[in-house]
């Protein structure tokens, strides 16, 4: 799967925010690398299945709404989409085309908890590494790993994940319209 669509709106959100909050010339990776790694955290929260000492070990992916419209929201591929935003943020940053952003259907071995382990260690390693070649690869790694965890362990489809991906933006537009 190609996400060239939602690459070129994650540009433009991007944009508006670059040019509404005056960070023009900024380098903004680090802060994208830790919201990222922030987000990833939240996700894994609401997948709850490394929680060994809870009873509750159930993904929250059918709470009832509050608004929304929708009998219930599901809180697990919310999180998903939110770190899809920086994802698709950074690979900005890092001036990668949409060929780079294409996803390799590759089987997830070993647990989630070490598969989201994993992905949080690439994603560290895209801001630490000293060469352009190593970077990519921990970049792309970690976006494969985030798209094999939400396909195969979370059995979200690319359409739900697209679907909510353009929500979440329609939101976070309407956010910087109303000055979050």
């Amino acid at each position: 799967m190609n996400i060239a669509k939602l690459f070129e709106m994650q540009k433009m959100l991007d944009a508006r925010i670059i040019e509404e909050k005056g960070l023009r010339g900024q380098d903004l990776l680090p802060n994208t690398i830790l919201a990222l790694q922030v987000e990833l955290g939240e996700m894994a929260n609401e997948w709850r299945g490394f929680k060994h000492w809870s009873n509750d070990q159930e993904p929250r992916v059918k709470v009832p709404a509050t608004a929304w419209g929708a009998p219930y929201r599901n809180l697990l591929l919310e999180e998903y989409v939110d770190c899809l935003h920086f994802f698709l943020s950074i690979a900005r940053q890092l001036d990668l085309g949409e060929t780079d952003l294409t996803i390799i259907d590759d089987y997830l071995e070993g647990s989630t908890t070490k598969a989201i382990s994993r992905l949080i260690y690439h994603t560290g390693a895209i801001g630490i590494d000293f060469s352009r070649y190593s970077t990519l690869t921990s970049f792309r790694m970690a976006f494969n790993i985030f798209f094999a965890l939400g396909q195969q362990r979370f059995g979200f489809t690319l359409e739900q994940i697209k679907a909510a991906y353009l929500e979440k933006n329609k939101v976070n537009h309407e956010r910087q319209a109303n000055g979050y």
